[in-house]
């Protein structure tokens, strides 16, 4: 870092120690100053050496480089076969979702109750097929062959290994998915790198694909982690798959992997006996998380359930192949600028109808569901479908608690750490521009280099996080800050806020996306005060103007 830069964010830091001494009029580095309340320096049972990450996207990667970097012993788990997260392109398909919905608990495998221990099957044992219980295990993700990105390449990029300068803004998932993995491959991740010999030849890879964390439990007596792992591996030469049960503790785990977990179908009369319907063998009633090409849609009359980004994305991928494209969308309980954005991206053909009321008995499965009625809410009939994509999102099955239904706990920190207990932390934020600094943050909290960072007090006096759920500039601003603190008063290196440069191309893609897609006033989206094209655009957050990637 040049001496210059130094000097500047020391005097940065010393300014802005002093305003909040004096709450004089200088102090605006946040939007509002909340008040605070330090968590004081958490005491952990015994020092922190091994580390568990679940989940090789963009968070666990980033996270598990910084944890390497800083001495730990780290191992890295992931249920697929290679990095990526769920920017993995893959032609298979994950396994067909339940009807109806399964429950929450019912993801997780039943665990044998000898571990370790290793069994080989063979084609049909059980009932199933070994592409079957290949594919249930690491789940393909729901990546279709021509998806594109809905954010800009400056925010969707990770350090070390930047896009080459001709590449373009919006991204298609070849070029994300190479990127990642030569993230991976910068820092020894990846799956089929040469890693060189550790200082402790007997310790195990860092990597460890196709596993599924099946659970995570905290021992009460020795006050670590208990991973549950299960990993297959296919053996072409036996035409068999050997399945692999065991156990590793730990002193602390990050949780990357994301809690939704599976499909969501929803509850509608008659659902369940669509979905048996086929023409030939294929499926009539599906999840989005199975769709891959837009050609099979040539001619047919296709429904597409859901409003969010899936939908809509689909709906845009299959129009110039399909012969009538309807979207059953069901009015949001809040319409937020993300999704009058998804809806404003359905082509202009598609017809919007209201939710579905019950769908009307089968007379057989065997002919798929044209001749078949569905019944909406609004007392109106649809017939001559030939397909039903249901783009309705997942549902949420973490790790660790259990019992959740959010994707982190409510007394989540901002540093990602959790308040009940600090040794396990979670992904927070957006990973692309966040993934650096909580990287870099939970390395320092558990190396013994940083303090937990302080809760929020409400005016009734009641202490909680910040909210997560988009991490807005104020609270990005306080991370970084708070990240060079400690390393003011702990050691380490200081750290950049994101190069103004890309701030500023942000804003304008920002400004330029919601305005041609004609969803929102300017006022609506927020950054600071910014001039483009001779004209003045008053936007306040460039985080949250960034849409969202999940489905529902």
């Amino acid at each position: 870092m040049p001496l210059q830069h130094n000097v500047f964010l020391l005097a940065f830091l010393v300014l802005n120690a002093i305003s909040v001494a004096s709450q004089s009029p200088f102090q605006i580095v946040f939007k509002s100053q909340p008040k605070t309340e330090p968590t004081g320096t958490f005491q952990f049972h015994h020092p922190i050496r091994r580390v568990a990450v679940v989940g090789a996207g963009p968070s666990g990667l980033q996270t598990t480089a910084r944890l390497v970097e800083h001495n730990f012993t780290v191992r890295l788990f992931d249920r697929a076969p290679h990095p990526g997260g769920n920017w993995q392109y893959s032609e298979e398909t994950p396994v067909r979702e339940s009807y109806p919905d399964r429950r929450a608990g019912d993801y997780y495998a039943e665990i044998p109750a000898q571990i370790p221990t290793r069994r080989y099957y063979q084609e049909g044992d059980d009932g199933l097929t070994l592409d079957y219980r290949w594919r249930e295990h690491w789940r393909p993700r729901p990546v279709w062959y021509n998806l594109f990105t809905n954010s800009p390449k400056v925010s969707t990029e990770l350090p070390d290994v930047p896009y080459d300068p001709e590449v373009p803004w919006v991204l298609n998932h070849d070029t994300i998915q190479r990127h990642v993995r030569s993230y991976a491959s910068h820092h020894c991740l990846n799956s089929n790198d040469y890693c060189p010999p550790k200082a402790t030849p007997a310790a195990p890879p860092i990597t460890s694909y196709s596993t599924r964390v099946e659970r995570v439990e905290k021992d009460a007596e020795t006050h670590t982690w208990v991973l549950t792992l299960r990993r297959l591996e296919r053996l072409p030469e036996s035409n068999r798959i050997l399945e692999e049960w065991w156990t590793e503790s730990f002193d602390a785990v990050f949780l990357a992997a994301g809690p939704w977990a599976s499909t969501h179908v929803p509850d509608i009369a008659g659902i369940v006996d669509w979905s048996k319907a086929k023409v030939g063998e294929q499926y009539s009633v599906y999840h989005s998380q199975t769709y891959r090409h837009p050609e099979r849609y040539a001619g047919k009359a296709v429904l597409i359930v859901g409003s969010s980004v899936s939908a809509s994305e689909i709906a845009r991928d299959i129009s110039p192949y399909a012969h009538r494209i309807i979207a059953s969308v069901r009015p949001p309980k809040e319409l937020t600028v993300r999704r009058k954005l998804s809806l404003s991206r359905f082509p202009n053909a598609t017809e919007i109808v209201p939710e579905i009321a019950s769908f009307e008995p089968l007379k057989t499965h065997t002919d798929g569901i044209r001749g078949g009625k569905i019944h909406l809410v609004n007392g109106s009939v649809l017939q001559d479908i030939d397909e039903i994509i249901l783009a309705t999102g997942y549902r949420s099955s973490p790790l660790y608690p259990y019992n959740l239904t959010t994707r982190t706990p409510e007394d989540t920190l901002w540093s990602g750490h959790w308040a009940q207990d600090p040794t396990i932390a979670y992904s927070i934020g957006r990973t692309w521009t966040l993934g650096r600094y909580q990287a870099y943050g939970i390395a320092k909290v558990w190396a013994g280099k940083a303090q937990l960072p302080p809760l929020d007090r409400t005016e009734d006096g009641e202490t909680k996080p910040p909210s997560m759920e988009w991490f807005g500039e104020d609270i990005f601003r306080r991370y970084i800050t708070w990240l060079n603190e400690a390393s003011l008063k702990y050691g380490g290196r200081f750290v950049d806020p994101p190069p103004i440069e890309n701030l500023e191309a942000l804003k304008y893609y920002s400004v330029v996306h919601f305005l041609t897609a004609n969803v929102t006033a300017l006022e609506d989206i927020g950054l600071s005060s910014i001039s483009m094209l001779s004209q003045q655009f008053l936007v306040e957050d460039p985080w949250d103007a960034l849409v969202d990637e999940d489905d529902d």
